[in-house]
């Protein structure tokens, strides 16, 4: 039964992988996850700075994306994204996360020490159905910075929540590579 979840959940990875639509910078942590035999990656995103317009605050199913960058980002192209806004414009920067089903859940526990370790502190096994573990952290950002196309924040302050975001976004990129360093170490 594993087996046969495990292989339609990689063909679904690879293929996602051929189409693009895996951040470049998250692939070689989930080509070892998904090396070993009592792993498979479900979702991942290597965390990413955005500009969204929301209607209402926490109406994250009308949200409309207005930028997004996984690599860090400067004022001057937040603020290109936020006059677009119609209703208000939320910068907002999330940790990397990423959902891995396990064999097992000893394998589950596992995976979930060893990503706590590496930092990524809000870990957690998050169904039983399939032992799925969430690698996830607490680096988080969200703050509204316009609204209809206005600013709301002065340059200054701008400037300074851009940095935060970035060194946030960083922060996440080093606990992957530490994943990953401690993956490699893993006994398969």
């Amino acid at each position: 039964m594993w087996e046969k979840f495990k292989k339609e959940r990689l063909e679904s990875y690879l293929e996602a992988k051929a189409e693009g639509k895996v951040d470049d910078d998250i692939v070689d942590l989930l080509d070892l996850i998904n090396s070993f035999d009592c792993f498979v990656t479900l979702s991942s995103c290597s965390g990413r700075i955005a500009v969204i317009n929301l209607r209402k605050p926490g109406d994250k199913a009308n949200a409309e994306f207005l930028g997004k960058w996984h690599k860090g980002v400067d004022a001057e192209s937040i603020i290109k994204a936020a006059i677009k806004s119609r209703n208000t414009a939320w910068l907002v920067q999330y940790p990397p996360i990423i959902h891995v089903a396990c064999r097992d859940l000893e394998v589950a526990r596992i995976l979930m020490n060893i990503a706590n370790q590496a930092g990524f502190r809000r870990s957690g096994i998050i169904s039983l159905k399939n032992n799925v573990v969430e690698v996830a952290s607490l680096e988080r950002l969200e703050l509204p910075i316009a609204e209809g196309g206005r600013m709301l924040i002065d340059s200054e302050y701008l400037e300074y929540v851009v940095r935060c975001a970035n060194e946030k976004l960083l922060k996440g990129k080093e606990k992957l590579r530490r994943l990953h360093s401690a993956l490699e170490s893993f006994q398969r």
